[in-house]
């Protein structure tokens, strides 16, 4: 899961209300150097871990106040923060946390083992299963920290580029454009559909879901027609056996879906 925005070229893995923000200005102002400060230790934590202490959990002392600074998006993004303005210092926040959600995804998948072929195949899709079943709860908070920071994302795009008329737009930013909108399309795709994953727990995939359905509206704009369309079929049997935790996430994000204009940046997909 990635993208482009340039220049230059920066690539993120595959989420303003600035009024609220400046009604208390003390309580956001370290909104941002306390997700740095977080990232950055839980990165050093998890460069520490071995096979048998396992990464960081949610449990381990202090671990939970880092994900408090971490994963609440609504808290980072309605900062009023200078470099939270600019495009690339938001990529490069959520480049940052969806590194920490791919290394709980992917541990263990490096470490050497005495297979191959079908085998080793089969022991790295049992990893990630038991990767998923020992860090839900962390890889679930930082996707959904995705959600709001594509979302504040979409917000900078958009602001962007409707300060001029679609046709003055150049070529170069047209494929900009283009390139945030599909993989941005992708990220929010990834993570509606974990609704139909076994892996997740409800509460897990409720966590998630409710990101998702806040920022539906703007993820569906930043959609062509047919891509929402698509994932709106893909949605076609979630009903089956869901629990009702995530029914009303998941009616918000279909009745998003249901749009059928295409006005902002979906133009450019």
């Amino acid at each position: 899961m990635s993208l482009s925005i340039s220049p230059p070229l920066r690539r993120i893995g595959r989420l303003l209300c600035l009024s609220s923000a400046l009604a208390a200005p003390a309580a956001w102002a370290d909104s941002y150097s306390d997700f740095q400060q977080a990232s950055g230790q839980l990165e050093a934590l998890m460069a520490k871990a071995t096979p048998h202490s396992g990464l960081p959990r949610l449990g381990d002392p202090g671990v939970a106040q880092l994900f408090a600074q971490i994963a609440d998006g609504p808290r980072l993004f309605q900062a009023p923060v200078a470099a939270l303005q600019d495009v690339n210092e938001s990529v490069a926040v959520c480049e940052k946390a969806m590194r920490l959600g791919k290394t709980y995804y992917a541990f263990g998948l490096a470490w050497p083992l005495p297979l191959s072929g079908a085998e080793l195949q089969q022991a790295r899709k049992e990893q990630v299963t038991q990767n998923l079943a020992n860090y839900g709860d962390e890889m679930s908070s930082l996707f959904a920290f995705s959600m709001h920071c594509h979302g504040h994302l979409i917000g900078l795009m958009e602001q962007e580029f409707s300060a001029q008329p679609a046709d003055a737009v150049s070529g170069p930013e047209r494929l900009r454009a283009r390139a945030f909108s599909k993989n941005t399309a992708i990220v929010y795709t990834s993570v509606v559909q974990f609704v139909q994953v076994p892996f997740w727990s409800v509460a897990q995939k409720k966590v998630m879901l409710e990101a998702a359905a806040q920022h539906a509206t703007a993820n569906a704009n930043l959609m062509a027609p047919p891509l929402r369309e698509r994932l709106l079929a893909s949605l076609a049997d979630a009903d089956k056996d869901i629990d009702p935790a995530l029914a009303p996430a998941l009616a918000t994000i279909r009745a998003a879906l249901t749009v059928t204009t295409c006005t902002g940046l979906c133009q450019y997909y």
